[in-house]
C-alpha cells in the first residue's frame, strides 16, 4: 500500500509539553488523484513516541502500516534505534519488538489496528553521547579553574 495514503489529523506536543494542538495535515492522495484536499480530523488514532521528529497522536481513515504512521510523524531522528521499535497492540496490551530496518528490506508491512502504540528508543550510542557530552563540559571547567588558577599563582 503507498506510503502516501490518507493521513488526516495528527496531535502533536507543543515545546511545553502541556498542551495539545490539533494540526490538520489533509487528504494526500484520494482515489489516484495526486491532490490533497482538506478533510476533518475524525479517524482511529495511532500513537508513536520516542525518537520521531513529531511524536503524538496520529488519526488515519483506514488503518495503515507502520511505515506510514512513522512517515505522518516526520521519520526517525537520527538517534532512532530501528532494530529495537517496540509495537503495543491496544487490544491484547501485547508488547512486539519489530527491527523495522530488516522489515523495509525484506518489503515486508507491519499493519497497525485502532489505538496501537508505536515506540521508537533511541540508539545505545544517543545515552553514550549524552553522558561524554556531559563529562566533556566537567573536565572543560576543571581544567579552565586549575589552569586560572596556576596563572594567579594559587596552586604553588
Amino acid at each position: 500500500m503507498s506510503m502516501s495514503r490518507r493521513i488526516l489529523a495528527a496531535e502533536t506536543w507543543l515545546p511545553d509539553n502541556k498542551t495539545t494542538c490539533l494540526v490538520l495535515l489533509g487528504t494526500l492522495l484520494l482515489a489516484g488523484a495526486g491532490s490533497a484536499q482538506p478533510v476533518s480530523a475524525s479517524g482511529s488514532k495511532y500513537y508513536i513516541w520516542g525518537q520521531v521528529v513529531s511524536p503524538g497522536t496520529y488519526s488515519f481513515v483506514a488503518n495503515p502500516d507502520l511505515l506510514e504512521l512513522l512517515s505522518a510523524a516526520g521519520g526517525p531522528t537520527q538517534d532512532a534505534n530501528l532494530k529495537r521499535v517496540v509495537l503495543i497492540r491496544m487490544i491484547t496490551q501485547k508488547r512486539t519488538r519489530i527491527d523495522l530496518q530488516s522489515l523495509l528490506n525484506k518489503g515486508q508491512v507491519v499493519r497497525l489496528s485502532p489505538g496501537d502504540v508505536v515506540l521508537v528508543p533511541a540508539s545505545p550510542w544517543y545515552n553514550m553521547r549524552e553522558v561524554l557530552t556531559y563529562v566533556t563540559f566537567v573536565v572543560s571547567t576543571a581544567t579552565l579553574v586549575f589552569t586560572a588558577l596556576n596563572w594567579g599563582g594559587g596552586l604553588n
